[in-house]
């Protein structure tokens, strides 16, 4: 009997493994070992670990050493290792799914990096893996245009277009050679998820939306650091002055405190 493998390890990869688990009969699913997290250095399980207990899937760890000889092919998700050229020879084809169309957007952060860019027309890429990261030949390719382009928003949109035209994908149909402009993302730190007065207005609403799944975006006021989950056209009670105008804030979670409208905020310190 052979299987299809899935390999995911954060939170972007649970919706996938939640529709591919139920899809696929014969599924496996590999992930990360619990890392050491927090002030206590206890281990901490990942969510698709997590989703896996939940759901009663098994599950086994990665091992770069080992050869998944019933594997049919593997669909790759956000996966928390990268592949080693042994590893890839000696395994049959995984497949990763990539939140852009290559060879444009290569790298960790694809989706973030269109919204900064302030894209409304995303896509996504499932291809071959190979030894050089994001550079594999292409299975299949689609455009996706999501307008009110939060990261919520475009995650959500390209997982139901994938949903959509899952079953017409051929995993042993002959694949395409990568070709077009390359350009490359980046992983990014907390420090970027920041708002400062340099900032345009236009600047500050594209890292709200860009990092609505990884940050929020935040700003520092009266010493403390407000995050930020959405903003509003409309005038609001609690404004941010940038370089260019103010961003009129509507839904915050001020620092020590849950998560509220920005007018609440505003009128419970008068």
């Amino acid at each position: 009997m052979t299987y299809k493998y899935f390999f995911g390890s954060d939170k972007r990869s649970v919706p996938f493994l939640d529709f591919l688990s139920k899809e696929i009969k014969q599924l496996a699913v590999v992930t990360t070992k619990p890392k050491k997290s927090g002030r206590g250095n206890k281990l901490k399980k990942n969510p698709v670990e997590n989703f896996c207990h939940k759901n009663n899937i098994i599950f086994k760890y990665f091992d770069e050493s080992e050869i998944y000889s019933d594997m049919d092919y593997g669909v790759c998700v956000s996966f928390g290792e990268i592949f080693k050229d042994e590893f890839i020879n000696n395994n049959p084809a995984i497949f990763n799914i990539h939140l852009s169309k290559l060879p444009e957007l290569r790298g960790p952060s694809p989706v973030e990096t269109a919204i900064l860019n302030g894209n409304t027309l995303f896509g996504y890429t499932i291809f071959k893996i190979v030894q050089e990261i994001d550079e594999g030949p292409i299975l299949y390719q689609n455009d996706v245009e999501v307008i009110d382009n939060y990261s919520s928003n475009v995650y959500e949109a390209l997982l139901e277009d994938f949903i959509r035209n899952f079953k017409s994908v051929d995993f042993k149909s002959p694949l395409q050679i990568q070709e077009g402009k390359v350009s490359v993302t980046s992983k990014f730190v907390k420090t970027d998820y920041m708002i400062s007065k340099e900032d345009t207005l236009n600047q500050a609403k594209n890292k709200i939306k860009a990092f609505d799944i990884l940050g929020p975006a935040y700003i520092q006021y009266d010493s403390k650091i407000i995050k930020i989950h959405k903003y509003t056209e409309d005038n609001s009670d609690f404004k941010y002055e940038l370089k260019d105008g103010y961003l009129y804030l509507d839904e915050i979670t001020p620092e020590g405190k849950n998560k509220m409208a920005a007018n609440d905020y505003i009128r419970g310190r008068q």
